[in-house]
């Protein structure tokens, strides 16, 4: 994208065009910096990530409860959450900006319709462009702010009156229909062993780091506000509780793959369980709000100390290994190679199937191990190899039998 007009090497390699498709997030801020930075320094986006995602959970809670709750300090562990770990950029963009503009949708409700569609509008098609599912996060909780509305109400006046604002939440889904309709593929898939992956989305909603970490802290946090909702000392507002609940029910029906996006449902657990949280409010006992908030400040700086320790001690063995690229001439064409153990992989998430990645960069590199995004091929290899050695997952090798050593695929390949 930055520089492959002004490399003989990366044109003849690949071939970068720009689509409108909801899934430009990290693209369009890295096509902003990169002049000045470079591709490797637009990675900085990546912080934002969190970043965006607290502020959000800070200003949906504002907005709903009046000031920040002590739940909402409890969502913001989720924000670093699995997929955040798995560097899913955009995904993670678009999440932030959901929340964010759920909190705007909130505080102009009230105000006229046509102050709420003029800014909703741009709102509302920000985040589908950083990522689709971000806009459905959106919808979503939209579509329980204004359940609870009419439940609360019961009347029809107030369905009619939620119809003019909604107008400004349309235009992405025509974006989307025009998108899926020329990505000629697929729009859902659902993998094998179904009711065992659903499960374990659930289970793995933080996995990236310690597993102790990852499956105590959710468990440390439902027994404390399970302990306080029987005390009374928190309620539910459902303002939020409904979409939250939407969202949890979208977890279990929606498919694996949605629009070629791996693992949809599993990456909408945390932001059920994040919306769950906000929706929390404090009935007004100081000593179990600031236990609750104790509690959630320690976890999460746990979690970042392990993140922070672990990350880097990997980053100095991808620094060691990076030193290859010392010997590589510009230009190269380099079929990655990465060992994969599926008996023995473990909970923590590595990310040495796509280092080789960095050669692209550093030495104008022709590489194996680039996603090929169906529905958004902004990317693609011009050069001509066989499909199946030209993108990933075609670095990864399942050489490592259960308890042998196997290296006929690696021999083979």
């Amino acid at each position: 994208m930055l520089r492959g007009q002004h490399s003989a090497w990366l044109s003849a390699y690949y071939d970068f065009h720009w689509y409108l498709v909801g899934n430009l997030g990290g693209d369009l801020i890295a096509w902003g910096l990169g002049p000045w930075v470079g591709a490797q320094g637009a990675g900085i986006i990546a912080a934002l990530m969190p970043v965006l995602g607290i502020a959000g959970v800070a200003a949906v809670s504002r907005a709903l409860h009046g000031r920040i709750q002590p739940s909402a300090l409890a969502a913001a562990i989720f924000v670093l959450g699995n997929p955040f770990h798995f560097g899913f950029v955009n995904y993670g963009l678009a999440i932030g900006l959901a929340f964010l503009s759920f909190a705007a949708w909130i505080r102009l409700r009230e105000g006229p319709w046509w102050r709420l569609l003029i800014v909703m509008a741009p709102l509302a098609f920000s985040t589908w462009l950083a990522h689709a599912m971000g806009w459905v996060v959106l919808v979503t909780l939209v579509a329980g702010h204004e359940g609870e509305r009419w439940a609360r109400e019961r009347r029809w006046r107030s369905v009619a009156a939620s119809i003019p604002p909604g107008l400004a939440l349309l235009p992405p889904l025509v974006l989307t229909l025009a998108w899926s309709g020329g990505s000629g593929s697929a729009i859902g898939l659902y993998q094998d062993h179904l009711l065992m992956r659903k499960l374990m989305g659930w289970v793995a909603m933080l996995r990236g780091g310690s597993p102790v970490i990852d499956i105590g802290t959710p468990i440390i946090l439902g027994l404390v506000i399970g302990a306080l909702w029987w005390r009374g000392s928190v309620k539910v507002d459902k303002r939020i509780g409904l979409g939250a609940a939407l969202l949890a029910l979208l977890c279990l029906v929606m498919p694996t793959t949605l629009m070629g996006s791996w693992a949809a449902d599993e990456r909408l657990v945390p932001v059920a369980v994040m919306a769950a949280l906000v929706s929390l409010r404090s009935t007004g006992r100081a000593r179990d709000g600031h236990m609750l908030a104790a509690i959630a400040i320690a976890l999460f700086l746990l979690r970042c100390g392990e993140m922070g320790v672990r990350w880097h001690r990997e980053g100095m063995r991808y620094g060691a290994a990076l030193k290859a690229l010392d010997f590589v001439p510009m230009g190269a064409r380099i079929h990655a190679v990465t060992l994969t153990d599926g008996c023995h992989a473990g909970w923590t998430t590595q990310a040495w199937s796509h280092l080789p990645d960095l050669a692209i960069d550093r030495r104008d590199a022709l590489v194996n191990s680039q996603w090929r995004v169906l529905g958004a091929p902004l990317l693609r290899v011009r050069y001509p190899l066989p499909p199946e050695i030209s993108n990933d997952p075609s670095e990864q090798i399942p050489a490592w039998g259960c308890g042998k050593v196997d290296l006929g695929a690696l021999h083979r390949r």
